[in-house]
């Protein structure tokens, strides 16, 4: 390409971002300025709008919690239209194994991403894309203009789910709910963007909000640290979860086999390793155990298994005692359930920007009935473990605290109180903390009738 063909080139290209931050912005007006509605009085009270960018197909973890509230709203009579995102190509095997989950009377719409690339100097920037803010926005309205929602519902992260559910919500002028399933700007791990207009628009969002689930008693409190101006009354912590089915044989019958008779121990890893749960120490430490204590190469195995990131691969790839590894690619939810019971012991890895976090894998691991390695950095998960005598907290980088607890791990079925995890997993349940969760809800619907809006 010469000269005056790049530069040609430059030219076409400022002016298509002059052109998508013209229209971009000229469609966020639109979203801007408040519309005449028909009154609330015209629907029924139990019609659900919720935004969430992962759902069925979709397997990564994010999808489960916007999914149990599909699932178990409609069992207490909520219609739910859900807007999300388009499914990787990749995850169509086990993803319909959730899509069967989803209810008659819950309907995904799919919102393309958009492909608008307008100039940030004139225009917001907000986690996941403010554009697909505005994308999915205008394609709710336009689906939901002759069945407006009662309530409109936002799963996080990615965050410009809550900047498109607020304006969803005023536009229908309905109540706004925000469900942190991990955190925004308060996010320690760089998979949430914090460096645009996300501040502003999360205190927005907020300040709109007429309820604000997190999943962390500690999620809880440093975000009211973070926005001394949101109103505490309307903060509630509704736990992740974990389903009983996904531990059941045929009969329905939740089933913890025993755990592997061969003389080595296995401990797994079930679930992604990635940078917020980076196996690099945890693997520095295994081999240090290796060098200093050779026998342990036949007496142990380390499964691992899920998605991986480049530089956990790398980890692995280079681990100098292969034998001692056995790595599994992602595996549906079903077969992980069953290789956590197969398990003599499940490991957790607790980085130290972790600690405010419970996260998803931990249910599960608790509802296999086997003990639980917490290795890494004290905070909510090592908490809990040790409330319930589930398992043991193991500091990274000391082989010989590595040996003891790999040792303890060999006897624990003994000290496992059983009876402690099974009182929590009962109250743990999905079905019951959608059910708190939409009990919330119809709390505020109540409000708004008492108050006649």
């Amino acid at each position: 390409m010469n000269k005056e063909e790049t530069d040609i080139h430059r030219l076409g290209t400022r002016l298509k971002t002059l052109v998508d931050t013209v229209v971009s912005g000229a469609q966020w007006l639109s979203l801007e300025l408040p519309r005449p509605h028909p009154a609330s009085n015209a629907r029924n009270g139990k019609h659900l709008a919720l935004v969430a960018f992962a759902l069925p197909p979709s397997t990564n973890a994010g999808v489960y919690r916007p999914l149990s509230f599909m699932r178990y709203g409609s069992q207490l009579g909520w219609r739910v239209d859900a807007f999300c995102g388009e499914p990787p190509h990749n995850e169509s095997q086990h993803g319909h194994e959730l899509l069967s989950l989803v209810p008659p009377e819950a309907t995904l719409h799919v919102v393309p991403a958009s492909t608008r690339h307008p100039s940030y100097r004139f225009f917001s920037r907000v986690d996941g894309g403010f554009t697909n803010a505005i994308a999915y926005a205008r394609h709710a309205i336009a689906t939901l203009a002759n069945d407006p929602p009662d309530v409109v519902l936002a799963s996080g992260p990615p965050f410009f789910s809550f900047v498109t559910a607020f304006f969803i919500a005023r536009r229908f002028r309905v109540p706004l709910v925000l469900d942190y399933r991990d955190e925004w700007t308060q996010c320690p791990f760089d998979f949430v963007s914090k460096d645009g207009n996300d501040v502003t628009w999360e205190r927005r969002c907020l300040s709109a909000a007429r309820v604000v689930l997190f999943t962390t008693e500690s999620h809880r409190r440093q975000q009211l640290k973070a926005f001394p101006t949101l109103d505490e009354r309307k903060t509630h912590v509704v736990p992740n979860g974990w389903e009983p089915q996904d531990f059941a044989e045929p009969d329905g019958v939740p089933t913890v086999p025993p755990a592997g008779s061969d003389r080595r121990l296995r401990l797994s890893h079930v679930g992604n390793l990635s940078g917020h749960s980076s196996p690099l120490d945890f693997l520095e430490t295994l081999e240090q155990l290796l060098l200093q204590n050779p026998e342990w190469e036949s007496l142990l195995t380390v499964q691992l298994i899920g998605r991986r990131s480049v530089t956990s691969d790398a980890a692995i790839q280079s681990f100098r005692f292969p034998s001692v590894l056995e790595v599994v690619d992602h595996v549906g939810k079903r077969e992980a359930s069953r290789r956590m019971q197969e398990s003599d012991a499940l490991l957790l890895i607790a980085n130290p920007a972790l600690e405010r976090y419970l996260p998803g894998k931990l249910f599960d691991y608790l509802a296999a009935r086997r003990p639980v390695l917490v290795f890494g950095s004290r905070g909510e998960s090592s908490d809990l473990i040790e409330r319930l005598h589930a398992g043991l907290l193991c500091p990274a980088g000391s082989a010989r605290a590595f040996e003891d607890a790999l040792i303890r791990l060999r006897d624990f079925d003994s000290a496992l109180d059983k009876e402690a995890v099974t009182r929590w997993l009962e109250e743990h349940r999905r079905d019951r903390l959608a059910t708190r969760a939409f009990g919330i809800i119809d709390s505020v619907i109540d409000e708004r009738a008492t108050a006649g809006e």
